[in-house]
């Protein structure tokens, strides 16, 4: 008895500790361990955040602006896949709180301006991409602190 009883409390701490589960995934998503996939299901906000999660796919939807503090709720964020949307601009404090993240597509969006500092905070960058937008004009001053940054 005691032997089951400890059997289902280590089950329950692992479920917690191995990333999303099934029941705290955002609908119209599917959720594999710290990922959380919302490829191609035409959402135009962000999903509830999840802050265990380490990768956000929303790429393929039909997001056409963010807020301010628009990932919040997901500090935990290495990766975040925003291309092939309709974003048009990138505001300073979208991606405010992303302070681990890695990597950052914003691929094949309608991007015509991103205002500086957008990535500020966001010592961690390696990778962002922008291609395949409508930039008019980049300052210096979008860059400031990614120190980290290999590919652009």
């Amino acid at each position: 008895m005691m032997f089951t009883y400890n059997l289902c409390v280590l089950a329950m701490i692992l479920s917690l500790w191995t990333g999303v589960s099934r029941g705290q995934c955002p609908e119209k998503c599917y959720c594999d361990g710290h990922r959380v996939r919302c490829r191609g299901q035409q959402l135009s906000t962000i999903p509830l955040s999840l802050s265990n999660a380490t990768i956000l796919d929303l790429s393929m939807s039909m997001l056409e602006s963010l807020p301010e503090d628009a990932f919040k709720g997901w500090p935990n964020l290495t990766g975040l896949d925003l291309s092939s949307n309709r974003l048009r601009n990138i505001s300073r404090a979208t991606f405010r709180g992303l302070a681990k993240l890695r990597w950052l597509y914003l691929t094949s969006n309608t991007l015509e301006y991103i205002d500086d500092g957008a990535f500020e905070g966001m010592s961690d960058l390696e990778q962002l991409n922008l291609h395949d937008n409508r930039l008019r004009n980049i300052s210096r001053e979008t860059f400031i602190g990614l120190a980290k940054l290999r590919i652009l």
